[in-house]
């Protein structure tokens, strides 16, 4: 049996943060809303996919989010897919 997964040390960041994010997910063709997908994924993703064919602005969010820790970027993950954020969105 595994352990629970810790909860994130940083605290649930601010509405820019997760827009930038959300963003950056959909320019990269994995929006949350349709993709649920592992942490570990998402952490591969930005540090390894291309961002040649990005806007500028979208390479520079692309960066920032690659170099995040990965509990800074846990909760901003965590935070895009609380149902509370996304029930006017349905």
């Amino acid at each position: 049996m595994s352990a629970a997964p810790q909860l994130p040390k940083h605290p649930t960041p601010d509405e820019a943060v997760l827009n930038d994010l959300e963003t950056l997910l959909i320019a990269l063709d994995m929006h949350p809303m349709f993709m649920r997908q592992s942490f570990k994924i998402l952490r591969a993703n930005l540090r390894d996919m291309k961002a040649d064919h990005l806007p500028p602005d979208t390479r520079v969010l692309k960066e920032r989010f690659a170099a995040m820790q990965d509990d800074e970027l846990l909760s901003a993950w965590a935070a895009l897919h609380n149902p509370f954020r996304l029930q006017d969105r349905a």
